[in-house]
């Protein structure tokens, strides 16, 4: 580290105090970046680290302190090299706010984006109502428990549990139309053809 400091010292020494607010912000920022890439890898999203200026917490605000620093890394690496091409502090000011908002709009695109992907990869049991199934195990009359059914479900086929609520059970291979859903998991259904049930005992 110390070996570090003696070879960057000078160089930023030798820098206008200009250019070392636009360099110090877009390092800052830049690490701050990397430290919550960091935390969301090894400890999941933390809320702490994703609150938005109106206090909602999900992380999902243009204001968001992902937003926030990603326009920080935008506006002082851009006002930097602006400064370093020869124009004036002005232009490098509005340069960096420009960037700085493509970059901070650009993140908050692609977090919603990657919600909308991952709320859309989710399993939602809701989604079997209306699909036609097959009986996996029997399925009790009155709305017993036990009974299980193979259904797609957003493209993959799954295996639920399943009730039925007419008075004769229902015999395993038996093709089902699901009709609703009972509590997060469970479905009840319909046989197409009554002639496929089990009678009673």
């Amino acid at each position: 580290m110390q070996a570090f400091w003696q070879y960057f010292s000078p160089l930023w020494r030798a820098l206008n105090p200009e250019l070392q607010i636009f360099y110090g912000i877009g390092i800052i920022a830049l690490v701050i970046l990397l430290l919550q890439l960091l935390i969301s890898f090894f400890l999941g999203d933390s809320d702490s680290f994703d609150l938005d200026v109106d206090g909602h917490g999900d992380g999902m605000g243009v204001f968001s302190v992902r937003g926030v620093t990603a326009f920080f890394i935008g506006f002082g690496w851009t006002g930097a090299i602006i400064l370093r091409a020869g124009h004036s502090l002005g232009l490098a000011v509005l340069g960096g706010a420009l960037v700085g908002m493509v970059f901070m709009v650009a993140i908050f695109l692609m977090m919603r984006s990657m919600m909308k992907l991952q709320a859309s990869g989710t399993l939602n049991y809701a989604n079997a109502v209306g699909e036609v199934a097959t009986v996996y195990v029997t399925i009790p009359a009155d709305t017993k428990a036990g009974g299980q059914v193979e259904v797609m479900i957003q493209g993959r086929l799954m295996t639920a549990e399943a009730i039925y609520r007419g008075p004769v059970a229902i015999s395993p291979g038996t093709k089902v139309q699901v009709i609703d859903r009972v509590g997060s998991s469970t479905l009840v259904v319909s046989p197409l053809s009554s002639s496929s049930t089990l009678p009673t005992h």
